[in-house]
């Protein structure tokens, strides 16, 4: 590996919540979740590193929330082909939000 092979480009974080925006419960089993964030991952930007979490979230009515969420890293992609991801996910998971972080940072993949 040389550093001539990476790459400038954003790194994209979305972290989503697994319960319910007005139940406040987790109404999707777990693993029917992934394979739906996953679908989404591959059809909206074809790849990602999917990773579960624990997140605390306070609900606009001031309700809090620790959760199981998931966590997912993308490169190489759009900031409009996030955009779909996340959106499909909220309605699916019906979030009240959704966190995306995206930073500047090199990256190569090793073959």
């Amino acid at each position: 590996m040389n550093a001539e092979k990476f790459e400038n480009g954003i790194v994209y974080e979305v972290t989503v919540g697994l319960f319910d925006q007005k139940s406040k419960k987790q109404e999707i089993k777990t693993a029917d979740a992934l394979e739906a964030v996953t679908r989404y991952v591959i059809d909206h930007c074809g790849g990602g590193t999917i990773t579960m979490g624990n997140g605390v979230y306070t609900h606009e009515d001031g309700t809090v929330v620790v959760e199981p969420s998931i966590i997912i890293k993308i490169v190489g992609v759009k900031f409009d082909d996030i955009g779909k991801l996340v959106d499909d996910i909220k309605v699916f998971l019906n979030q009240e939000s959704v966190l995306v972080e995206m930073s500047g940072k090199s990256y190569c993949f090793v073959e």
